[in-house]
């Protein structure tokens, strides 16, 4: 079930945000009202898998048997994930097998969170560019300026008291939680308002304004 736009983030303890890949996937969990990692997870699927699909679906689901074996029920958690990228840029080491991989792993993920009933934010995830973008803000950094790997690992290491010896994987899912929380969630909100109220310019009968009006007020009341 996906809760954008349709519940106040606060109703859940917990985001669990993927960092996904076909081989080796970084977790984090995400304490939602200390604002902050509680945990980081590898989930990692053998080169020699015969199907990495299916590797990768027993891994998700050893995660998640593992942390409702901890105490954490199902109900505390929503789920996020980065996004697939829209298309692979000239230049860039990706080829199209690895976009392939990518969308099937995430297609997989997509699998066992509907069949295990699993809240998810939405069906899309986060956009690199608006990670990138954030941490140039976060670090006054320039527009034009590469945002590498241990630029966010060195960041997140430093901002929460991590271990240095975190991977990438986990690095980069903890600084996507945090986007998520400090962009993401309020960003697409607003967005939303805006949609809305260019289409109540459209309307003329009053109680479908008032419907649309209705709707603005419920977001306003959602953002976190």
């Amino acid at each position: 079930m996906f809760i954008k736009f349709k519940e106040n983030i606060l109703t859940y303890k917990y985001l669990i945000m993927f960092d996904l890949a076909s081989r080796i996937t970084g977790v984090c969990i995400w304490d939602i009202n200390a604002k902050k990692p509680l945990d980081l997870a590898i989930l990692s699927v053998s080169e020699h898998e015969d199907l990495p699909v299916m590797g990768l679906y027993n891994e998700i689901d050893t995660f998640f048997k593992k942390l409702f074996k901890k105490g954490i029920k199902k109900e505390d958690i929503v789920v996020s994930f980065e996004a697939v990228p829209a298309q692979i840029r000239a230049g860039k080491s990706s080829t199209i097998q690895t976009f392939v991989a990518l969308a099937k792993a995430h297609a997989i993920l997509d699998l066992y969170l509907f069949m295990n009933n699993i809240a998810t934010y939405d069906n899309v995830g986060i956009y690199p560019i608006t990670t990138h973008s954030y941490f140039k803000n976060l670090t006054n950094r320039k527009k034009d300026d590469k945002i590498t790997k241990d630029d966010i690992k060195m960041y997140v290491v430093k901002e929460y008291s991590l271990s240095p010896d975190i991977t990438y994987d986990e690095s980069d899912a903890v600084f996507l939680a945090k986007t998520f929380f400090d962009v993401k969630w309020n960003r697409d909100i607003n967005d939303k308002i805006k949609e809305i109220k260019r289409h109540i310019k459209t309307l003329k009968a009053p109680h479908a304004i008032a419907m649309c009006n209705n709707e603005i007020d419920m977001l306003n009341q959602i953002k976190n």
